[in-house]
């Protein structure tokens, strides 16, 4: 008979089931440690507390594989390999962001099952889950941005134009956009966290663009656009410590 366990965590869209693992109770997350406060302006500016101004959290799971026909280590490893999201039972609604996975595995004593000591170290930040984007239509719209820590988003700009200048902003962290020949795309993204400007084709598209990539405060921003930006879709990146 299988051992069936109601808690379980995955990776990216994997569960740890999937690799044949059956995971003991998981970690709780602990609070993200500040070791710092820096308000130089910088890709962090005067209004926000840098990220790094916190610890990475390192998440850590026993896991166990019995002896089975299908268990394969092979499938263990490539379960953990290359992942980028954390997700965990207990923890419904939210995904935490992956630097780095290890993993010890060792022979129990009865030699019927393998342990697992996998442990996670991941961004100190929860965050929202299956987030729905925020559609800014209107040229002055105020968007309301959940969590309990400022977000980094990703805006996705629907032009008007395929060449000309524009500007979109929250608050007072304006973008200007100057277009001087035709894209092959009516999308360009700006990514806040990255630091990054890109089309529909992921042609790089920065130096099109100047000034500050706006991060969202917890609450209420006013966004604004004019010129060839015609809309705008906010994948807000909504997070929590």
């Amino acid at each position: 008979m299988d051992i069936i366990s109601t808690d379980y965590f995955m990776l990216d869209d994997l569960s740890c089931s999937d690799a044949g693992l059956w995971c003991d109770t998981p970690p709780i997350q602990s609070l993200a440690e500040e070791v710092g406060t820096s308000y130089n302006i910088g890709s962090d500016t005067e209004m926000y507390v840098p990220d790094d101004s916190y610890k990475d959290i390192t998440f850590k799971f026993i896991c166990y594989a019995f002896n089975k026909s299908n268990f394969s280590t092979v499938t263990v490893n490539e379960f953990l390999h290359g992942k980028k999201e954390l997700r965990i039972s207990r923890n419904d609604g939210f995904f935490w962001k992956i630097r780095s996975i290890s993993c010890t595995p060792s022979q129990s004593y009865d030699g019927h099952k393998i342990k697992y000591q996998i442990n996670i170290k991941c961004e100190p930040w929860r965050y929202v889950d299956n987030e729905t984007p925020a559609n800014v239509t209107e040229n002055v719209t105020n968007v309301q941005c959940g969590g309990t820590r400022y977000c980094k988003p990703l805006y996705k700009i629907h032009l008007s134009a395929l060449t000309g200048t524009g500007t979109f902003a929250v608050g007072d962290q304006q973008v200007s956009i100057i277009i001087p020949t035709s894209m092959d795309s009516d999308v360009l993204y700006i990514d806040s966290s990255k630091q990054i400007a890109y089309d529909d084709n992921l042609v790089m598209r920065t130096l099109y663009t100047s000034g500050i990539y706006p991060y969202m405060a917890v609450g209420q921003n006013i966004v604004t656009f004019g010129g060839i930006v015609g809309s705008i879709e906010i994948k807000r990146n909504q997070r929590c410590y």
